[in-house]
């Protein structure tokens, strides 16, 4: 169980595309801040959504709360979830679905780091007989990012259409912390079936620590379809796990 999930806390950190962290990715197209103002936020509410691929599921469940007296979006992600299960939570602006903070615990450490005018700062602390050591997290950026493990989001309030091109900043906590970019490119409108049920989508590449292809609901808050260059098999949304908050 530690192997996986620490699997997918790689995953989760590096969701956004393909270079490794000694080549960080640089943008290629217009720079689209957080809060840009063709940012079309207004797609994004509360929800629940399952992903399956090969016998795992992974489950998103996105809800407005408060954290140190601000309202925030709080995600919190799943995987192969059970009774006892420890979420990986993440905290985004509402106004902006810029990173705010992220809470992890596995076996082996715990990590908290926040983002909060322009300081980038928190730990990774090792639990008692981990092969890991600390890391403190200091350090500040120009702007604000998104976090790469909800880069499918991010890509959601483009103002996407067939041929859009954007980069959009993300931070990395691999190698100590960095805003790298996700080269986003909208590679066109895409209808995804899955049993019965059809979504409308677009279909968009992105392009930075990791190689991805997501399908974005056209309309809804949430991506239907994921896949990571060298991942074998694709996340699926699993239809009836849908529910929406407005």
């Amino acid at each position: 169980m530690h192997l996986i999930k620490l699997s997918l806390l790689f995953t989760l950190f590096s969701i956004s595309s393909g270079c490794s962290a000694s080549e960080a990715p640089e943008p290629i197209f217009t720079k689209v801040l957080p809060g840009h103002a063709d940012n079309v936020i207004e797609r994004i509410s509360s929800h629940q959504v399952v992903y399956k691929k090969m016998g795992n599921s992974m489950r998103y469940n996105m809800q407005m709360t408060e954290r140190n007296g601000r309202p925030v979006y709080l995600l919190e992600i799943y995987f192969n979830p059970q009774p006892d299960s420890t979420p990986d939570k993440i905290y985004l602006n509402p106004n902006t679905l810029a990173f705010v903070e992220r809470d992890l615990v596995l076996q082996a450490y715990q990590i908290n780091v926040t983002y909060h005018d322009g300081l980038f700062s928190g730990k990774l602390m090792p639990t008692k007989g981990s092969d890991y050591t600390e890391v403190i997290y200091n350090k500040r950026y120009p702007h604000d990012a998104y976090e790469p493990a909800v880069i499918n989001y991010a890509i959601s309030v483009l103002p996407l259409k067939s041929g859009y091109k954007a980069s959009v900043p993300v931070f990395d906590l691999n190698d100590g912390s960095q805003l790298l970019w996700s080269n986003i490119e909208v590679k066109g409108r895409e209808t995804i079936k899955i049993g019965e049920h059809r979504f409308d989508t677009w279909k968009v590449e992105s392009k930075g620590i990791r190689d991805k292809t997501i399908w974005v609901s056209v309309d809804k808050p949430y991506a239907v379809k994921m896949e990571t260059k060298g991942n074998m098999g694709s996340w699926l949304i699993d239809p009836d796990s849908i529910m929406l908050v407005r």
